[in-house]
């Protein structure tokens, strides 16, 4: 018998990229703010929408239209991404078949896997620092009572350091050779009292700490 197939995880990169979702509720308003976040360029296309997606679309933030989802709307604005939010499974399905159609990837909300391309993830964001997770489907319940979890245990900390490590990352080219010294660093940072000291209210501390550890190393 074969095994269950499991997607593919990944992290999409949608900066200026124009993505188009069918309806104008809830769901849509959410997956609006997001896609806003992660800089891409949104069409939205319903006979109504929430005061959020109207206050938006008059602050030019997204392009609204007003209307049904006629078949084929989808081949003048040729979005690399659709998302398909109403009530109506007839239409989403419909804008399923004509994203498809013009190969873009396509997700219908509602959970039907044999019309979506891709399924989103639960996500604690931690900018830069993000954390994506899923049961493919099996336990929504679970993975609700999961990201609790860790949404308590991995604080704004995480971020501070992560930010500071990207930083480090960059400034290392061309001044500490190789992949295992890079590394040996980096555990080192890890392994101190940083992050505790972050977690407790203490940057200036941790950041000495920080700066202390790459100096040594650098200096060897």
């Amino acid at each position: 018998m074969p095994e269950p197939s499991v997607g593919y995880p990944i992290l999409l990169h949608l900066q200026d990229k124009q993505v188009a979702v069918i309806g104008g509720g809830r769901v849509a308003t959410r997956k609006v703010r997001h896609l806003l976040h992660s800089g891409a360029r949104v069409l939205v296309i319903s006979p109504a929408v929430s005061t959020e997606l109207l206050g938006l679309a008059n602050e030019g933030q997204i392009e609204l239209i007003h209307s049904e989802y006629r078949r084929d709307m989808l081949n003048e604005h040729m979005p690399f991404l659709v998302i398909a939010t109403t009530d109506d499974d007839a239409v989403n399905q419909i804008v399923a078949q004509d994203a498809h159609r013009i190969r873009a990837l396509t997700n219908v909300a509602n959970g039907s896997s044999d019309d979506s391309d891709f399924s989103n993830m639960a996500v604690i964001d931690r900018q830069p620092l993000i954390i994506a997770l899923s049961t493919n489907g099996a336990s929504p319940a679970m993975l609700r009572g999961l990201k609790k979890q860790l949404e308590l245990s991995i604080g704004d900390e995480y971020a501070v350091l992560s930010e500071w490590l990207g930083e480090l990352r960059e400034s290392l080219k061309g001044q500490l050779d190789g992949q295992m010294a890079r590394r040996a660093l980096y555990r080192r940072i890890l392994d101190s009292d940083v992050l505790p000291l972050l977690g407790d209210g203490q940057p200036e501390s941790a950041r000495q700490i920080f700066d202390e550890i790459v100096s040594r190393e650098l200096a060897l």
